[in-house]
């Protein structure tokens, strides 16, 4: 404060001194204070520039969004200087999670500067958040058009067709971004997200392998090569490249539940249950962790623990499919049928269209001795049905040796 008024001092007409004076001012936590300097020197100087910025930046750092882009929409009307004040703009929109405004004014700062990469990353993602990535196709291949060398535009090309579920054009679309700019490695880790995503395992891993010619890696990318080994069976591999990742950050939460993952699929409970915990201690909101931290549990019989952790599931996340599935089950075999029933039966209730659960409830009802119930109930869920028997095959196959269960299932068929 003391530089800005000695430089006051000597120019006392220089309104940027005045403006960073009240900013300054703000920030030592005295915003209305600094609001009512602007206010009083734009009296004296209605169109300084400086003074509307500040201003606006205020606003925004208050959380009064709606101030702020009106404070910057009015210094629009007589700037000569419209990039920063766009984007100023584009960000109050944003902010209140205005897409659709956000998109227009980021549209509006790259028209006057088509190598703005911020604002050309912001409207992107605006584009995606707003469903409107089918217009950002557009958008983008008209800036390519304009200026065909532009790998920030094909990156973003790549993106959009990405967002549209188009993999093979967008990874197109970062193969002309690598020609022309080799070193933009996030070309190479998204052409290797849709190589994964359409089940390009290996193309996939060469294309994250080559981003790191370009930069050191970050543990997401570790994680989704690892991920690709996963899939393609070598969990050896695939744990390597997860503890990669974990000791490129401890945080990253996912590859110590992928470590674990790896070894569950080689029946290594004990050391899988470690992994585990420790992605939970990370982040114990999320279902796949208790998940399969209680099959692990129950694969040693420590069936109090399997019990909390598939608990934990239910609590933290119904939608969660595969519980419903498994917990029923599991009570089942602690010869708790009761619950066993309550639970198929609320699972029917959560997913009153999914066929597979209305069978598993029937099955349990079956093996707990209601055959006529079941009976009934499968001649109900049968109607309109033409896979029960694959279900069956698949979920309890002695279900088919009773000639009543036959005769139900050929009558609707």
């Amino acid at each position: 404060m003391e530089v800005i008024k000695y430089g006051q001092n000597l120019h006392p007409d220089n309104y940027a001194f005045k403006a960073k004076e009240a900013y300054i001012t703000h920030l030592q936590g005295n915003s209305e204070e600094a609001l009512e300097m602007i206010d009083q020197l734009l009296t004296v100087n209605p169109k300084n520039e400086d003074l509307y910025l500040i201003k606006g930046l205020i606003y925004n750092a208050l959380g009064m969004f709606q101030e702020g882009r009106k404070t910057f929409k009015d210094l629009l009307s007589f700037t000569e200087f419209k990039e920063d004040v766009y984007f100023h703009v584009a960000q109050t929109y944003l902010q209140t999670f205005d897409y659709h405004g956000a998109i227009h004014y980021f549209k509006n700062c790259l028209f006057e500067n088509k190598k703005n990469e911020v604002a050309a990353d912001e409207l992107s993602e605006c584009f995606d958040r707003a469903g409107r990535a089918s217009e950002g196709i557009t958008y983008f291949q008209a800036l390519i058009d304009q200026d065909p060398y532009n790998a920030l535009f094909w990156f973003h090309l790549g993106q959009m067709y990405q967002c549209c579920v188009e993999y093979e054009k967008a990874i197109n679309a970062y193969d002309y971004c690598i020609l022309i700019d080799e070193n933009m490695d996030d070309a190479y880790i998204q052409s290797g997200q849709c190589h994964m995503l359409s089940g390009n395992y290996e193309k996939a891993i060469q294309s994250f392998k080559q981003s790191f010619e370009y930069n050191t890696p970050e543990a997401f990318v570790y994680d989704s090569i690892a991920q690709c080994y996963f899939e393609m069976g070598n969990h050896e591999e695939s744990r390597s490249y997860f503890k990669k990742a974990v000791k490129s950050n401890p945080s990253f939460h996912s590859s110590w539940y992928g470590i674990g993952m790896t070894l569950s699929e080689e029946e290594r409970w004990y050391e899988a249950i470690h992994y585990l915990k420790k992605a939970i201690e990370l982040n114990g909101d999320i279902s796949d962790y208790w998940f399969l931290l209680g099959d692990c549990e129950r694969e040693l019989g420590n069936f109090e623990e399997a019990d909390e952790a598939y608990r934990k599931v239910i609590e933290m996340d119904p939608d969660f499919l595969d519980i419903w599935y498994e917990y029923p089950e599991f009570l089942m075999e602690q010869n708790r049928t009761d619950e066993a029933l309550q639970y198929a039966y609320l699972a029917v209730k959560y997913f009153p269209n999914d066929i597979a659960v209305h069978l598993r409830y029937i099955i349990l009802q079956y093996r707990n001795g209601n055959i006529k119930a079941a009976y009934s109930l499968l001649s109900a869920a049968a109607k309109g049905e033409d896979d029960l028997r694959e279900i069956i095959e698949e979920i309890y196959p002695e279900l088919l040796n009773d000639s009543n269960i036959q005769k139900i299932l050929e009558q609707n068929n």
